[in-house]
């Protein structure tokens, strides 16, 4: 009997996505990031949204030579775009020229595997790479979905980010039939949560998001917190800013269970 082949498990990419902005997508793709490494993991993140949100989270305003665009055409490869932040998470970062790196990816033959591409040549040297997707669902989404083991839905209990949940999980099904087959969901979490709150709205969406999906891919909920706005403020992830704070054990829970999913 031959002896099971051991060594390090694979990278895993994990693609944080709503259609809608403003749902605590970024925030959300930091701070399980950022929880990963404190859990232990090596720990990419990716950015491709031109509006580069996650970029200024993690590295303030940077002056970049270089950014995702760059490796996405094959112009360098991965590695020298990647920077290392104060929080200690390498990054491959965004900017707004990578607007118009989007038609001249789209025309490219197979456009849609470049992200995997560029990912397989960082093969064991991250656990980890989380994605922050752009609040659309075009080329770069297409790619990031393409690209990942699994994905994550951030919304709030409203109805218009409840619209836009379904649109995402309707593309990722698609990519998961025609290109992707091993695309996993992981399931769909409230930001900004108050339990206390009432409304009605806020019980609907909830629970129309249990009926749709199932028991089992509604995950916790992150509490809202002013601790996650000042980690902004001061360019710091929620660990770094407020470690004890409800939204940073939040975002651990949700963190642990994406690396049981995982496993």
């Amino acid at each position: 009997m031959k002896a099971k082949k051991t060594g390090p498990p694979p990278m895993r990419v994990l693609a944080i996505t709503n259609n809608k902005g403003g749902v605590g997508k970024t925030t959300s793709a930091v701070s399980i990031g950022a929880a990963l490494q404190r859990q232990g993991a090596r720990v990419l993140m990716v950015d491709l949204d031109m509006q580069a949100n996650l970029t200024n989270n993690l590295g303030g305003e940077l002056e970049l030579a270089l950014h995702v665009g760059d490796a996405l055409v094959g112009a360098v490869p991965l590695a020298e775009v990647i920077l290392t932040t104060e929080a200690g998470l390498d990054l491959v970062p965004a900017d707004f020229r990578l607007a118009s790196y989007e038609p001249i990816i789209y025309k490219q033959k197979d456009y849609h595997t470049r992200l995997a591409t560029a990912l397989a040549t960082v093969q064991g040297t991250y656990d980890y790479v989380v994605v922050d997707c752009p609040p659309s669902l075009q080329t770069f989404t297409y790619m990031a979905l393409a690209a990942a083991d699994a994905y994550l839905i951030p919304t709030e209990p409203e109805k218009f980010a409840f619209d836009g949940l379904r649109l995402v999980k309707e593309l990722a099904d698609q990519i998961e039939r025609r290109i992707n087959p091993g695309l996993q969901f992981l399931g769909v979490f409230f930001t900004r949560y108050n339990a206390k709150q009432r409304n009605s709205m806020h019980a609907a969406v909830v629970q129309a998001v249990r009926e749709e999906y199932g028991e089992e891919s509604l995950l916790p909920s992150v509490r809202r917190d002013a601790a996650v706005v000042q980690s902004q403020v001061h360019v710091k992830t929620i660990y770094d800013h407020k470690p004890d704070s409800n939204a940073a054990m939040d975002y651990a829970a949700l963190a642990e269970i994406v690396r049981a999913k995982l496993a």
